[in-house]
Formats: C-alpha cells, structure tokens, sequence
C-alpha cells in the first residue's frame, strides 16, 4: 500500500498541520492572503503546465495556509465585534441557542450575546456564554428566549490545581468565553426570536423524545441509558451509573456517536436490503433512504456535534460504496474529516472527534486481517468472532489516546464491548421505533417492555463487570512524547505480523526498551519526591502532602468524601506524581499544627480573636478564621499567609488591603490557584 494512492489524506494532513500552526502561535497577518494568492497561482500553472512535482507541493502548501488562515477565522475572539473586545458594559441582550441542561441546582443553557450597553449606547455584540439561572426562581428557558441580563458576564477560570482539566480551554475550544450565575433579579425575558428553524426543529424533536422515554419508562437507569443511547440527551445518568459505564469500558455507548450511526445504517441495511435488487436503480433509491434516515435521526438527537460528524462520515462512506469506490476508504474518510475541520476547525481537538476517526480508522485496517486469522463455519461464533474483532481493533487504536486523556484502562473491554453491542441493536433501533408509535397505546406498550428488559440486562451486565477484580487499570499519566511512542510501537508491531520482517519488531523493541527507561527514570524521581499543595477547592479547602508515591489529603469530611471534587481537581495531579498509595484524612474545625521537611505550617479553621505567638513558615486561613490581621499577627512571624476559597470574598478583599498595609505576604488561592512547595 504505497501513500500516493491517498492524496486526499495527505491534503488533510496539510489542513491539520496549518490548524495547529495556529493554535501554537495564534499569530496573524494580512500577509498570509497574499501568500495564499501567489500559492494558488503557482498551483494553477503548474496545472497548466502539466507538472507534477510543484503541483503537489502547492497544492500542500495552499492547504497549510488556508488552514491557518481558516482558524484565525473561525476563532470567535478575532472579531471586532466580539464582546471581550468591546470593554465594560452594563447590559446586554442575548438569546438562547441550545436546550437547557438540568443541573442540580440551575438551568445550564448556551447563549449568544446580541448587543451590549455600555455607558452610553447600544452597540451590537457577538460571541457565547453559559449562563446558570436559579432553579428555584426561574422557568426552564427555551430555544430562542431573548433576555436582557445586568452586568458583565465573568471570564471562565483557567485550571487552579496541578494537572487539573482544563475547562477554560474546553470551553474556549467551543468559542464559549464567559458564564454568568443569573438571580432573578438581574434578567428579564423580552422576547422569543428563534436563530435558525432547522434547529428549533431538532431541539423540538429532542425534547419530544425525551418526554416519551420518560412517560414510558418506570426505572430511572433505564430512562437515563434509554436517552442517552437514542437521543444523546444524558442529564438523568447518575454518578454510580457513569462510574460504572466508565469502568467497563462502555461509556462511549451513553454517548450519541459513530457506533450508534452505524448501528443505525446495519439495521437499515438489513431492513431495506430488498430494495438493491427489486428496482431498477436500486443502490441509489437505497442509499438516498438511508441517507434521509441517518439525518432524520440526526435531527432527534438535536444536531449535536459527535452524530453531525459521525452522519457526515457515514453519509462519505455510503455515498462512496454505491458509485463503487470502497477500495479509496481512506480518501473517504479524509475527504469527511477535511470538509469536517473546514467547517470547524476546533473539532481537531475535540477528544470525540479524534477518538472516532482512530476507531474507524483502526477497524478498516486491521479488521480484514484479524478477520482472516479464524473461520469459523458456525454463524453464532462467526458473528461473536468478528464483533470481537471489531472492538479488538477499535480499542488497539484509541487506547493509548484514552490513556493519555483519561488516565485508565478497562481490563475487561472485549467482554463487556460485544454486550453493548448486543442491546444497542436492541435498544437503538427499538428506542426509535417507539418514538415513532408513541400515540398506539399497544405498540407502545410492547415496545417499551421490550426497551426496558434490554436497558435492564445492559446495566446488569455493566454492573457485574465493574465490580469484577482489577476492572479497571488506573494511575496513568503518560506525555504527548509517549503517546506517539506508543502509537509508533502498534504501527510497528502491525508492521511485523503483515510483513513478516524483523527490522519492525527490532524498531519496535527499541522504542519500547526507550519507553521502559523513560519510566524507570520517572519512578525513580517520584520515589524521591516531596511537595505540600494547599489546594483551590471552591468554597471548601484542602491540603495535599506527598512523600514519594504516598500521599495524605487533608481536609472536611465533604471533601474528603466527594468523588467528583476528587475526580476534577485532585485524580489528575495523584496520577501525574504516580501516587499510589492514598490516604483521606478528615481535620477537626480547630486550630492545626503540621510539618513539612522543617517548614512549620498553622492551619486555622475556626473563628480565632486571639493573638498568635512564636513564628512559622506557613498559615493557612480558613472558613473566614481572622478578621483581624493586625490584631493576631502583632506578635508572630510568618512568611507567608494563605487564604483559601472557603473564606467570604468580601473578607478576603479585606485581609489582602490589611497585609498590604502591615507588609505582610498574602495571597488569596482564589486568585493564584493551588500553591505548591516542593522539596525534591
């Protein structure tokens, strides 16, 4: 298989290359139109002139630089008119853009900024923003409501803990900038203007789904798995049910993707396979109805970015094998993801995105060899055997990028994986089924028995899988270096097993034997290291003491028993450091006295009107302790006071003008984020 018969890929390559050209610099100038005119020009005569080579490499190099020019264009902070560049305002108008998620506590909806207020006049606006309204004041917002909100919406945080995920770049990466917590006070409904009617239609049919998966299904699990398998819509799944999903490898299967597409289009195949031979263009009148189908189906699920590009790659894929074109899928498929990233190309980063195209990618490639290793004549086992495979090669390919973004490995994915396929033939195409007879009592009825005897086996099985022994592989933390390391190691070994040529398995033992050094090198530094974290923890507190792959946290019992706080701002850091060995410690609200490699640290947790005596490195204040510094510090010395988010804002504001005045060291962990001290 030589790469010039995929020139489309390397087009894409080219694409790819100029987009992250700019995400690296996010440097621009006028200069590149022009560059990007005489490239053009050059491709044109080499056309012209018939000559290959410097067709090939303008035709390469006017892809980099529409890529770059692209970015830049489609990066929302580049506009004049976009609300961060547009200074201080007092109101603004804006309209909701997507159905509201159902949060705890609030209506989380995304909103377009229209127009803002400045001082003294209206001025249009561009640009995103979350905005959280109090579920016990407001009304679940709709697509298209128009509210005038008072003040500024605030920048989203960067990441305040070490390694902790970055939400900021998350968000920014889906040009949202800014949220807003909304009392009821501080907006005002104006109107309803809707922004596009194809997508109030999807939103529609959205809603419509979710209200009868929820009028026909009793248990809650089942509901939850149910919406998020049909519609993408994945509000109702509880923490144990996403742990559990998570642990066994299934979690792609609660989120509206590729594999949900296809399974759609195998059913359809199946369904409508008579009509290829019955007419006289049958192939076309076929894919024609699968392709309203696939896009019908899209519309459900509200046009969410995962299925939008899964129906535009599938939409490639069928196109492709009805004008007989299957043996050019790699073309296909970079043709899919170029128009893809033309239209947005902040999809490259997107962890959805790239984790599809390497499982497709991986079962076009292996899955013909692998296929061919067993033939099995029994159907049963034939259909187990290629599913098998199926996952086999999908997971070989997205396996070390799932490590390297979420720090695990389900031991058990080739047992739980054909499963989930299993009851997602059932539960896809019933779920469907139902919403399309939701208004025949008895249809309905049977299809809703038969949806909930599936989603009940699936979550059983999901259930009996994660509590299985070492059902998942936790702790990693590998480098961006390690990550092609890794993925040039599988390429390799591949290389071996279809070639039968030593030079890739030496290649690849040396990249390995690379790799092993590179971590017994990592183990040794961590065996020897030492650091105190007083952590960001909103509205709580917490402290991190790690002595080589041992650490204590040392906090309230709240957050000492909250997963999710664990999981977003500690997980990251424990497994960067290789931690594995953890100990929760819950502190009495008091006055504590620790000790770190000689530094003396004071830790106040309650309300103290006293003076402190003697000296110590460190204090650390907490749930508003001091009000007073002048009072409690006249006769002690410190080097530094901390003061985390547990304290009130307008008391931290006070206690930094305080330590301004006496030349004291303060700093406040909701400015700085965490604050580290190392002792390697």
């Amino acid at each position: 298989m030589r790469f010039n018969a995929f020139p489309v890929v390397r087009y894409l390559l080219c694409l790819i290359a100029g987009i992250l050209a700019y995400f690296q610099t996010h440097y621009f100038h006028t200069a590149f139109y022009y560059v990007s005119i005489g490239l053009l020009l050059a491709l044109l005569l080499s056309i012209f002139f018939k000559n290959a080579l410097i067709r090939g490499i303008s035709a390469c190099l006017v892809l980099f630089v529409s890529g770059w020019i692209l970015t830049y264009h489609k990066t929302p902070v580049n506009s004049p008119h976009h609300f961060t560049n547009l200074g201080k305002f007092d109101y603004y108008q804006s309209v909701v853009i997507a159905n509201a998620e159902v949060k705890a506590k609030t209506y989380k909806v995304e909103a377009e900024i229209q127009q803002v207020k400045t001082s003294d006049r209206w001025q249009k606006a561009t640009g995103k923003i979350l905005l959280y309204f109090n579920r016990d004041e407001a009304t679940k917002p709709k697509y298209g409501d128009v509210f005038l909100i008072k003040n500024m919406p605030q920048e989203i945080s960067p990441p305040k803990n070490p390694e902790e995920f970055d939400y900021r770049q998350f968000l920014h990466n889906k040009g949202i900038y800014a949220n807003q917590f909304l009392w009821q006070k501080e907006y005002l409904q104006i109107g309803h203007q809707v922004p596009s009617s194809i997508l109030e239609m999807a939103y529609s049919a959205n809603l419509y789904a979710d209200s009868v998966f929820k009028a026909h299904l009793s248990s809650v699990h089942d509901y939850a798995v149910t919406n998020a398998m049909v519609v993408g819509t994945r509000d109702a799944i509880d923490n144990d049910l996403l742990s559990a999903y998570s642990a066994s490898g299934a979690i792609h299967v609660l989120s509206v993707s590729g594999m949900h597409v296809g399974i759609l289009m195998i059913v359809l195949g199946f369904a409508l396979q008579k009509i290829k031979i019955g007419f006289k263009y049958g192939n076309w009148i076929f894919a024609i109805i699968v392709l309203i189908l696939i896009w019908t189906y899209a519309v459900f699920t509200g046009l969410s970015s995962t299925v939008l590009r899964a129906t535009v790659m599938f939409s490639f894929v069928l196109i492709a094998k009805t004008i007989n074109r299957r043996h050019n899928i790699y073309n296909i498929l970079a043709v899919s993801a170029l128009l893809l990233l033309c239209y947005n190309p902040y999809w490259l980063v997107d962890i959805g995105f790239q984790l599809s195209y390497l499982a497709i990618i991986g079962i076009v490639y292996l899955h013909p060899y692998l296929n061919q290793l067993i033939n099995p004549t029994n159907p049963i086992i034939r259909w187990v055997w290629e599913g098998t495979v199926v996952c086999f090669a999908a997971q070989l390919f997205t396996t070390p990028l799932s490590i390297y973004y979420f720090h695990q490995f389900p031991s058990y994915f080739l047992i739980a994986n054909p499963f989930v396929a299993v009851f997602s033939f059932a539960i896809l195409p019933v779920g469907l089924l139902l919403l399309i007879c939701a208004s025949v009592p008895m249809i309905a009825t049977v299809l809703a028995f038969i949806l909930e005897w599936s989603c009940f086996l699936l979550n059983e099985t999901i259930f009996i899988i994660e509590k299985m022994p070492l059902s998942t592989l936790k702790g990693f933390s590998i480098s961006l270096p390690e990550l092609l390391a890794w993925y040039g190691t599988i390429f390799l070994v591949i290389a071996f097993f279809r070639h039968s040529e030593l030079k890739y398995l030496r290649f690849s033992a040396l990249v390995i034997i690379g790799l092993a050094m590179v971590n017994f090198y990592e183990d040794y530094q961590q065996s020897r290291q030492k650091e105190l974290v007083f952590h960001y923890i909103p509205k709580q507190t917490g402290i991190s003491i790690v002595d080589g792959k041992s650490v204590a946290f040392i906090a309230d019992s709240v957050v000492a028993n909250n997963p999710k706080l664990y999981n977003f701002h500690l997980k990251n850091y424990y497994d960067k450091q290789g931690v594995t060995k953890k100990n929760l410690l819950t502190n009495k609200q008091g006055m504590t006295f620790l000790e770190f490699e000689g530094a003396k640290i004071v830790w106040l947790q309650k309300s103290f009107k006293g003076k402190l005596q003697g000296q110590s490195n460190y204090v650390l204040l907490s749930n508003n302790a001091i009000r007073n510094l002048a009072n409690s510090f006249s006769g002690f010395q410190t080097e530094l006071i901390i003061v985390d988010d547990s304290n009130k804002r307008y008391l931290v504001e006070k206690l930094k003008q305080q330590a301004d005045s006496l030349h004291i060291k303060l700093i406040a962990l909701q400015d700085t984020g965490a604050y580290v001290i190392s002792r390697n």
